[in-house]
């Protein structure tokens, strides 16, 4: 099969388009032909080698969506034509979290997408049973691949960590790409008031047009300033921060008092400096991410299919161009998720 392999840490010239073995199926695990697999900025990240489990050389990719074409000994979710999109981790089924009802704080679960084990750039994935999500029918492979990782993360952030609600302003960063757009339609759905915060001009029009009242572009971090301006002084209620240390301070700065804020993404690794005076001044809340549970995976998915919530894709490549899909990524020259078609 084809495949894009990350052969060394670094560069993206290290992501090389090349034959590899077509994994054979084995038990408990399917084999899953690969229809489309998103790209994000997590990628870049792992890719760079700021991600201690990730040991080269590896097939990226978290985020795919396909049809199963062959299933191993012992499996008992899935059978050949099943249309599935994965999950980040395949859970035990074992450990009191899974028993629980809660796969995301699985003890057991040690296969990774594109971290531990081979990824969605290639044409098959071997997936365990338990790392898979079904795909209801009408929803295309291409918008599939953008909804655990990026579409999903946006709505249950916004719906379920940060608990928005009519009425409110919210603010969110990094508001172009997959996760940030998502979390804009979501709030918009919830009945704020949405603040969109992006990097570029040539993003703002886009950004209006999936519901943000008020768009702020803004290549460093100091939008705190314009949005206490416009507000007189008061602040938003919520900041989805979906870029991470670059722009916390500038959100810690926009809430007003007992405001929160839920950190989605970090797209820099670095250590982070917090005023605590200022946190406890204000009475101010920090939320780590919430990920994405399965019911609220399924939630997406029903908001997707009912065209209240639209995926945004920036454009889909051919497999081969893995390596541009970083590099673009790394110039902020995409507005919403890329998807890679094998």
């Amino acid at each position: 099969m084809k495949a894009v392999v990350l052969q060394e840490l670094g560069d993206a010239a290290h992501l090389v388009y090349q034959e590899v073995p077509t994994p054979a199926v084995s038990d408990k695990h399917v084999l899953v032909k690969v229809h489309a697999c998103g790209v994000g900025y997590r990628d870049v990240i792992e890719r760079r080698g700021d991600m201690p489990l990730l040991r080269p050389p590896i097939i990226q990719g978290h985020e795919f969506a396909g049809e199963v074409v062959a299933v191993g000994a012992g499996v008992e979710l899935w059978s050949v034509g099943d249309r599935v999109l994965n999950l980040y981790v395949a859970s035990c089924g074992r450990c009191e979290h899974c028993i629980g009802g809660d796969e995301r704080r699985c003890i057991g679960g040690r296969e990774a997408f594109g971290l531990t084990v081979n990824g969605g750039y290639a044409e098959y994935v071997l997936a365990h049973e338990r790392g898979l999500e079904r795909l209801p029918a009408g929803i295309g492979y291409d918008v599939a691949a953008t909804l655990y990782s990026a579409t999903g993360v946006g709505y249950n952030n916004t719906v379920h960590a940060a608990g928005v609600r009519v009425g409110e302003q919210v603010l969110v960063t990094g508001a172009s790409g997959g996760v940030g757009s998502a979390a804009v339609q979501t709030a918009k759905l919830l009945g704020a008031t949405v603040w969109a915060v992006t990097s570029s001009e040539a993003k703002a029009e886009a950004l209006r047009g999936i519901g943000a009242d008020q768009v702020i572009v803004n290549a460093g971090g100091d939008f705190h300033k314009q949005v206490l301006k416009e507000t007189g002084g008061k602040g938003v209620d919520v900041a989805i921060d979906c870029v991470g240390s670059p722009t916390l301070n500038g959100c810690l700065r926009s809430l007003r008092a007992y405001g929160r804020v839920v950190v989605v993404g970090n797209v820099d690794t670095r250590r982070f400096e917090l005023n605590l005076g200022y946190l406890l001044q204000r009475s101010l809340r920090i939320i780590g991410s919430d990920n994405v549970t399965r019911a609220a995976l399924r939630e997406t998915m029903d908001l997707v299919r009912q065209g209240r919530l639209k995926p945004l894709i920036h454009d889909r490549l051919p497999l081969a161009r893995a390596a541009d899909a970083h590099r673009l990524l790394e110039a902020r020259g995409a507005a919403g998720r890329l998807v890679l078609l094998p």
